[in-house]
């Protein structure tokens, strides 16, 4: 928020800028004297952490358990919590350093550092004039009070302008702080030579003041990344604007250049972070969300489930042809029978559960934010085949499981296709990038596979009753 030399108008303003204020400090014959003025009709916060060593680090090194009346630790000693505009210490001593750090605050938010002010209280005018006639003594303390009464009113005419350009920070050097401030950015950043501009967004009552930082660095020094990354939840997916809703997403990239970070400048906090094709072409490994980014060795390594894959197949084909060889000289078996029933019973919830997974994935897919929106996505027209094959071989496996007839050829067929699908999603998760939709689709055509082929084995349908005895040559 910028203010303007002509001084604050406080009735036109209803947002308060905890970062926009003016602080004044005194010393005395046995005190010192704080007071504060900021615009805005919101009540602030203010905490004054004192210390005869140095300034504190942060708001909570007066925390005590004594509540404040106590040193802490780190030497601080909480002198001041409350809301008002002024704070008078009278536990000091003549001649003594004291170090007074400042902090503010909206209620429940992050505390703000407001200054940082060295005080020595004393009582200077008994040394200075003590020596002098009676005469001088009565002129000063008749004249210079009214003279500093004088310059005390010149100042405070003088304050707004003064504050405009002096104690507001540069909005520009203040996004960039809160930018490389994150964790996220702060990992990509180091070993770089960048440099920064800095695009402002918002600044009404609807719409918090924000800004868009961007980093660039030269080609030599192209980094990777991963990690959790925060991802603004907008419909267009351009503009950041409020409720500032977020997701996180795993990511992996290599050969990254350029960072977009949007942040709110009232919150200090970033809020979006993307990557930029910059002098190289960033590539995209990975981007999961829950639950596969809560497992970074998977993703990273899809392949790991293909040889199990492989064993289990050649155990059941082994089996299934096995029974099948066996099938017409076995006796009918109730305990069979019931196994079979059960059996199917679990299959068809697992069909059921594996296509309302594949299409819940699909329609989060469409509607999250991407971190490389100019990438395939799966709300793109080219994308549906490819989304719609997986469901499809579900819904014909349940259908089949569902009726009377054996389907051997059928299964065989379904068997067939799920093998290629989970393959083609594990060649695209390794080649290109890991997603949900590849990795989900990649396991469950896999599992697909495995419930089709010892039904394409079977001599004869597996009833759902005692009463479908099997065929005798």
């Amino acid at each position: 928020m910028r203010r303007s030399a002509a001084g604050h108008d406080h009735s036109s303003q209803h947002v308060t800028n905890v970062r926009t204020r003016r602080v004044c400090a005194s010393a005395g014959d046995g005190w010192v004297a704080i007071g504060w003025d900021y615009p805005g009709s919101t009540l602030l916060q203010v905490r004054i952490l004192r210390s005869g060593h140095g300034f504190a680090r942060s708001a909570d090194d007066g925390a005590s358990e004594a509540g404040g009346s106590e040193a802490s630790a780190a030497g601080q000693t909480e002198v001041y919590h409350d809301v008002t505009g002024s704070f008078r210490d009278d536990g000091v001593h003549n001649g003594r350093r004291y170090f007074y750090t400042v902090f503010a605050r909206h209620p429940g938010l992050e505390w703000v550092r407001w200054g940082e002010y060295e005080m020595r209280p004393g009582v200077p005018a008994t040394s200075v004039a003590g020596g002098l006639p009676a005469a001088l003594r009565r002129f000063f303390r008749r004249v210079l009070p009214a003279a500093a009464l004088l310059l005390c009113l010149a100042a405070l005419a003088a304050a707004p302008g003064f504050a405009a350009s002096k104690v507001t920070p540069n909005p520009d050097a203040e996004a960039v702080t809160v930018a490389t401030a994150d964790p996220t950015v702060a990992a990509v950043l180091p070993g770089t030579t960048y440099q920064t501009s800095v695009a402002d967004c918002g600044g009404t009552q609807g719409a918090p003041a924000g800004a868009t930082v961007t980093f660039t660095w030269p080609a030599a020094d192209a980094r990777a990344a991963a990690g959790l990354w925060p991802l603004l939840d907008n419909e267009d997916g351009t503009t950041p604007a409020p409720p500032y809703a977020t997701v996180e997403h795993r990511v992996r990239i290599t050969d990254l250049t350029a960072l977009q970070v949007d942040l709110l400048l009232q919150d200090g906090r970033v809020i979006q972070i993307l990557p930029l094709d910059g002098k190289t072409q960033f590539k995209l490994h990975e981007e999961t969300w829950p639950p596969f980014s809560s497992f970074p060795w998977f993703t990273a390594r899809p392949w790991v489930l293909l040889p199990l894959f492989l064993v289990v197949g050649a155990v059941v084909i082994a089996r299934a042809w096995r029974r099948s060889r066996a099938w017409n000289r076995r006796l009918p078996s109730m305990t069979r029978h019931d196994r079979q029933f059960i059996g199917r019973l679990a299959v068809i919830l697992l069909l059921l559960a594996g296509f309302a997974w594949q299409v819940y994935e699909a329609i989060y897919a469409a509607g999250a934010p991407a971190v490389d929106p100019g990438g395939l996505n799966a709300g793109d027209l080219a994308s549906l085949p490819v989304l719609l094959f997986p469901p499809a071989l579900f819904l014909a496996a349940l259908a089949m499981e569902l009726t009377p007839s054996g389907h051997r050829i059928a299964w065989a067929l379904v068997a067939f296709l799920a093998a290629g699908g989970s393959l083609y999603n594990l060649a695209a998760a390794a080649t290109g990038t890991t997603t949900n939709l590849n990795l989900s689709y990649y396991i469950l055509l896999g599992v697909l596979c495995l419930l089709a082929t010892p039904r394409a084995f079977s001599a004869g349908r597996m009833g759902w009753s005692r009463n479908n005895p099997p065929r005798y040559a």
